[in-house]
């Protein structure tokens, strides 16, 4: 054979399967450049062809896709999307505030029967966390929620309870929530020359004991449950010429009791308007 023929036949047995591959590569690589990238957000889907080495943050610009930096997005926006698949999101965030109480625990509490009736005085601990939240929006679907802050606070007051004969509780009263003025304090006691009448009855014609409470009407109502700290349980049931203002008259057993409370100033506690001590 001709060794010109030879060597031709040799050249295309060599040559045309490298050709073959060359080409396959060429139009793989054409076919890839013309895949679609499909991009979800806000309920909608975009098809935009995917070019190779061009970033997702361009493609997006064309579709005129704003993204702002919260906004979710399952691609990295600088480089060529990896599986034509892009989910974007709009992120809003919200806070909010929950409180939870504990129940009011007692842990001290002490009875006293001195004045009136039998009542109970009760020191607790309420404990109070506030926490707050950070809750994710996803288009405008809770996403996830996180806590940001949380504080415990633990707060210290007293309550005071009227029992019934049977020592069982008639009424609770918020010695942290009632209302308390500061007043000047001074005492008599039954039959004291300088009470009211003869000292054993009261303005409101009750039997003068210990617990009743010479007010000025104006400023703390007749009739009213009080609270005096220091003294206990007390109730409006009596006036007094001298009582005018931000003064009280405690009533006392005998005129020994009298001179610890002789112009002292106490605490007292407006509790409730009561027909009845």
């Amino acid at each position: 054979m001709n060794k010109k023929i030879l060597f031709k036949f040799t050249a295309v047995f060599i040559f045309l399967p490298a050709a073959l591959f060359l080409l396959s590569t060429v139009l793989k690589a054409v076919c890839l450049s013309r895949d679609n990238i499909f991009v979800l957000a806000g309920g909608q889907v975009s098809a935009v062809p995917a070019y190779k080495n061009v970033p997702l943050k361009t493609i997006l610009k064309a579709l005129e896709i704003e993204i702002a930096d919260d906004d979710f997005v399952s691609e990295d926006l600088d480089k060529p999307s990896g599986n034509f698949h892009v989910y974007i999101a709009k992120v809003r965030k919200e806070r909010r505030k929950v409180e939870i109480r504990t129940p009011y625990r007692v842990i001290w509490r002490a009875k006293y029967n001195s004045n009136l009736r039998d009542v109970e005085l009760q020191k607790g601990i309420e404990k109070r966390t506030v926490s707050e939240f950070e809750d994710i929006y996803h288009d405008d679907e809770l996403y996830a929620s996180q806590i940001v802050n949380e504080k415990t606070l633990e707060i210290e007051h007293y309550r005071l309870v009227l029992l019934t004969p049977q020592g069982k509780p008639e009424q609770f009263y918020d010695l942290y929530k009632a209302p308390r003025m500061k007043m000047l304090a001074t005492a008599y006691y039954p039959g004291d020359p300088l009470a009211w009448g003869d000292g054993t009855v009261t303005f409101l014609g009750q039997k003068m004991q210990r617990g009743i409470v010479a007010v000025d009407p104006k400023v703390i109502p007749l009739r009213t449950r009080l609270f005096v700290a220091g003294f206990g349980y007390g109730y409006a049931g009596d006036t007094g010429n001298a009582i005018i203002g931000d003064r009280v008259d405690l009533g006392v057993n005998n005129r020994a009791e009298e001179g610890p409370w002789t112009f002292r100033n106490v605490v007292v506690y407006i509790l409730e308007p009561s027909k009845t001590w």
